[in-house]
């Protein structure tokens, strides 16, 4: 297994101590971009899909997570 598939494990099982450094890499392999960062947050776009709003701390929320999860769901069940 390589080390994005792990990663993308480790997203799916809702960790409490997930680095906003790798929810970036999750969300720019499933064609997110970094559209700008206001302040502490950051907002990634991606053509017709709403756009995600992500508090720059570490450790992300699990709230936060589970909202990513329900964008990108479909797409990251795919890259696995």
């Amino acid at each position: 297994m390589s080390k994005k598939e792990k990663l993308y494990q480790r997203i799916l099982s809702l960790p409490k101590d997930l680095r906003f450094e790798e929810l970036d890499k999750v969300l720019t392999a499933c064609g997110y971009e970094l559209d700008r960062t206001n302040g502490s947050h950051a907002v990634y776009m991606k053509l017709d899909c709403n756009p995600l709003t992500i508090p720059r701390v570490n450790p992300v929320k699990s709230y936060l997570i589970r909202q990513v999860l329900t964008e990108i769901g479909d797409i990251l069940e795919e890259l696995i």
